[in-house]
């Protein structure tokens, strides 16, 4: 089941991108032939990129693709590789839980306020916050699994799995 949800997370993200492409080539033609911009372009880029950026991350987590120091990992003994894992993923747990929170509170408050952004399109800020909740919320699941994943494989002396 997560993988099918980060499968849906990871095509919003790839057509966040496009969109945000051609949100940009469209911003820069209007303004080289028509001396005028597309509308709310800033804050219609800023929103893309929450999903774009943040969508990801959950399946970047469930690959164990993330950028990692492997040059010095690899003079550890494994034992030891192991159980940075486990520290890792605690520390991004940690992390990703105060993000969380934080990212709730500012979805609440801006879903309760009905804020928006001023602007031609007026558009509404509770969206993104809604999406960035999500994303972390997907990125938090997938690091309790890697976390007891790892947390096995460093008890029984295993290796972990290479993907979740």
């Amino acid at each position: 089941m997560l993988n099918r949800i980060e499968q849906a997370l990871n095509t919003v993200a790839a057509l966040a991108i496009v969109a945000l492409c051609l949100l940009i080539v469209a911003n820069v033609l209007s303004r080289q032939f028509l001396q005028s911009g597309v509308p709310d372009v800033i804050v219609l880029v800023r929103e893309l990129m929450v999903p774009a950026i943040l969508f990801p991350l959950a399946s970047a987590t469930s690959q164990r693709a993330h950028v990692a120091i492997e040059f010095i990992a690899q003079h550890f003994p494994d034992g030891l590789n192991r159980w940075i894992a486990v520290l890792a993923a605690l520390t991004g747990l940690i992390v990703s839980t105060t993000l969380l929170w934080a990212g709730w509170n500012e979805f609440a408050k801006t879903f309760q306020s009905g804020s928006h952004y001023a602007g031609d399109f007026q558009l509404p800020k509770w969206p993104s916050r809604a999406m960035f909740v999500l994303a972390i919320a997907m990125f938090e699941l997938r690091l309790i699994q890697t976390l007891i994943v790892d947390l096995k494989a460093a008890l029984t002396g295993r290796p972990a799995p290479k993907t979740l």
